[in-house]
């Protein structure tokens, strides 16, 4: 009976001992997880604004302000004193346009010719509209398109456009009479073309001050007749005023035909 009571007893504690063992869970080991690392890593650098494919393109955003505000100052001119609000307003809204602009390092002197030209050009048709003398107002455009002038030279320098350093050879008429065997050259002759893209000033003088005698359109061409020592003036025929002569400034234009054109003295 005694050996019967620990056989019960025995079975009730190896049950019991199965059943806590049955009620565990086993706890799962959890790795902890790491970001693959690459095995290469891209270096991405950043294009240089500056660069002259990328400079180019800047360029064309800045011109694209300077045609629509010149559009605009071309409609003034046609425009009497009390009729001339709505088109400051225009040339106004323009200017605040090209002043929001953000430009590279490379283009600020740019810019602030444009917005120097601009800001002349406005504030001489204010000062027309508000009465001033005429000739306040020639000098107020006379200013404005000086400042025109310094912008597209500077344009034309930004997109690789040089005036050379050194003048063309200059020829010399010399009499045959006085020096045998010496013969007079024949002047160069040249045609020059604005290959735009905007008009380039004729000028009576070779001079960024000279008075400012017609406008060669862009594709347009004319006859060239001889240049400053330095070469950075050509003196040209007007086109369609035979007998007529003008400067234009040689960054702004394309040359063709035999060379060197003959040094002609102006005071500038």
């Amino acid at each position: 009976m005694k050996n019967r009571f620990y056989a019960i007893a025995l079975i009730i504690l190896t049950a019991a001992l199965l059943l806590a063992a049955c009620g565990q869970q086993a706890t799962p080991v959890v790795e902890p997880t790491q970001t693959p690392i690459p095995a290469t890593a891209t270096l991405t650098s950043t294009p240089d604004p500056c660069s002259q494919e990328n400079v180019i393109v800047a360029i064309q955003a800045v011109h694209r302000l300077m045609r629509e505000f010149d559009d605009a100052s071309a409609l003034s001119a046609n425009t009497t004193r009390e009729q001339l609000k709505p088109t400051i307003a225009d040339l106004q809204r323009i200017r605040r346009d090209a002043e929001d602009q953000s430009v590279p390092v490379c283009l600020r002197s740019l810019k602030e010719l444009q917005l120097t030209h601009m800001n002349t050009f406005i504030q001489t048709l204010i000062t027309f509209m508000g009465g001033a003398d005429q000739e306040s107002v020639n000098q107020g455009i006379g200013l404005s398109r000086q400042l025109h002038d310094q912008y597209m030279i500077e344009m034309a320098r930004l997109q690789g456009v040089t005036i050379p350093a050194t003048p063309s050879p200059e020829p010399t008429l010399v009499d045959p009479k006085a020096t045998p065997g010496t013969e007079v050259p024949t002047p160069s002759v040249a045609i020059v073309t604005n290959p735009g893209p905007g008009g380039i000033n004729m000028r009576l003088t070779p001079s960024l001050d000279g008075q400012t005698v017609g406008m060669l359109a862009v594709g347009q061409s004319a006859l060239a007749l001889g240049q400053t020592d330095n070469g950075a003036w050509i003196m040209i025929e007007v086109p369609s005023q035979p007998g007529q002569t003008a400067w234009v400034y040689t960054a702004l234009v394309q040359s063709s035909g035999p060379g060197p054109l003959p040094v002609i003295s102006a005071a500038p």
